[in-house]
């Protein structure tokens, strides 16, 4: 085969290959668009977490937790007549600055200052390379169960979003606290999902795969979108630039994605982590 046929060969397979991306890619634009278009004019109640619950209890690490990871949850709950959001926050992120900024951002964000507790111990500090002591966590956890009758517990997965070990350590206490049954009989627990760095700043483009592998899902418009920037500003010391970029194109401030633990899952996972 002569050089200038195999170019011309390789020139109409990449060709050929370069038109069914971009086939794809439109199409699949398509798709999400269309999604969108449809599910901003629709309820999303069948899809939020069941019950709804009557008292939400949204566990953070840290002050700007809630608005730049929890966001689209918190809308919604604290817009809907059917629950009230409570919120425990287990650090003041290291300055005490912070927890007037968090209580600004929970006015913005609706939740009354009354629902807002931060914690704060030297057993629990602000360090994305400390792992929390789980007991304590757990412990402070279970109390707030129980003084408020919480119907359903709200925090980070396994991963905690970035891996951050204080996120982490908020998934351990729940765990621990299944595990050992510990959890009232009325009270569900549920692990907001961490997605990979791809997925994590393509908004729009995550939609429908966050529809299909997702058990329950809160969805915001763009217009929405603007409160929940809005009440990250509250956060000032916090409010840098690259937070800003972060605001605009992280995921978490478009959709929230989330699955219930159980205590059999649980299980399973510790077991297959251990082989």
């Amino acid at each position: 085969m002569q050089v200038n046929e195999i170019i011309s060969w390789w020139w109409f397979y990449i060709n050929e290959i370069s038109w069914q991306l971009l086939i794809a890619v439109t199409a699949y634009l398509c798709v999400c668009i269309f999604l969108y278009s449809i599910l901003k004019k629709v309820s999303h109640g069948a899809w939020q977490l069941p019950g709804p619950p009557a008292r939400i209890l949204l566990v953070t690490a840290h002050p700007d937790d809630e608005v730049m990871f929890f966001g689209p949850l918190v809308y919604w709950v604290t817009r809907s007549k059917a629950s009230e959001i409570y919120l425990l926050c287990l650090s003041s992120g290291g300055d005490r600055r912070r927890k007037e900024e968090l209580w600004s951002c929970a006015k913005i964000l609706g939740i009354p200052e009354d629902n807002v507790t931060i914690v704060m111990s030297t057993e629990l500090p602000d360090d994305p390379n400390v792992q929390w002591p789980t007991e304590i966590v757990a412990e402070c956890i279970l109390h707030h169960v129980e003084t408020y009758k919480i119907n359903a517990v709200v925090t980070f997965d396994k991963h905690g979003i970035s891996r951050h070990k204080n996120h982490i350590s908020l998934y351990f206490a729940i765990a621990a606290l299944c595990i050992e049954k510990k959890v009232p009989y009325y009270c569900k627990l549920y692990v907001l999902e961490s997605v990979n760095i791809i997925r994590k700043y393509v908004q729009l483009l995550d939609l429908p795969i966050s529809l299909l592998t997702a058990s329950y899902w809160y969805l915001m418009t763009y217009d929405q979108k603007k409160i929940i920037r809005n009440a990250m500003t509250a956060h000032k010391s916090q409010y840098v630039w690259f937070r800003k970029l972060y605001m605009i194109f992280s995921r978490y401030t478009f959709i929230n994605t989330f699955q219930e633990v159980s205590a059999l899952d649980l299980e399973l996972d510790l077991q297959f982590e251990d082989e």
